[in-house]
């Protein structure tokens, strides 16, 4: 008891660390439909991965404890991304910052719950082929209805559309990423939260203005 132990998040959570501005999310030429839709949900779960890892920090900024590594416990005991990001914003509520910072994440919270039920449904769902070509048709996944208390399927054709809306999400993303930057590290320099270290060079845009 009393020894400093590295948390077991720490490598994860600086996946999201950037050494040269980002640039707008621009896809490959030459790549037919099947490549274009692996090349953007490989993005998107990347980007999604990166912010998810911000209300982590979140989370640990408000918690501390960072000898005992009980921010790390909490957030991987706790079984879904909406109920850790949830966690952590009623934390946050409950420490002395001010309100425009807590609104600003809860906003951010909220343009990332729609970007994780994009991430959801491409991660979760059955790809269909053409039995004709082989080649990939459709992509289709379940939701139960609990008044109707059956499961309802919801699917998308692979098409030009739906890959234009997977670029949107995958920007969206992208600029949540970097949106997110800002007020964590204004929490961390608020709740003097220096357990959350920062990668060295920091980058200087990444810093609150």
């Amino acid at each position: 008891m009393g020894s400093k132990t590295s948390s077991p998040l720490s490598s994860f959570f600086w996946v999201s660390f950037m050494t040269a501005k980002p640039k707008n999310f621009v896809m490959p030429a030459g790549m037919d439909l099947e490549d274009q839709l692996a090349y953007c949900i490989g993005t998107l779960v990347a980007n999604w991965a990166n912010c998810e890892s911000m209300f982590y920090g979140i989370l640990a900024c408000v918690v501390g404890k960072a000898d005992t590594g009980i921010s790390s416990i909490i957030w991987l005991s706790t079984k879904s991304t909406k109920a850790r990001v949830d966690l952590a914003l009623q934390l946050l509520n409950e420490v002395e910052v001010p309100q425009p910072l807590k609104d600003e994440i809860s906003k951010c919270a909220e343009v990332f719950d729609g970007i994780t039920r994009t991430r959801n449904f491409y991660c979760h769902s059955f790809y269909k082929v053409d039995p004709s070509t082989m080649n990939l048709a459709a992509i289709e996944t379940y939701s139960f209805d609990p008044r109707a208390r059956t499961y309802r399927p919801h699917s998308k054709i692979l098409n030009k559309a739906t890959i234009n809306e997977l670029v949107e999400t995958v920007r969206r993303a992208s600029a949540l990423n970097n949106a997110l930057w800002k007020p964590l590290l204004e929490l961390r320099g608020l709740l003097k939260a220096e357990h959350l270290e920062l990668p060295e060079p920091f980058p200087e845009f990444l810093r609150p203005k």
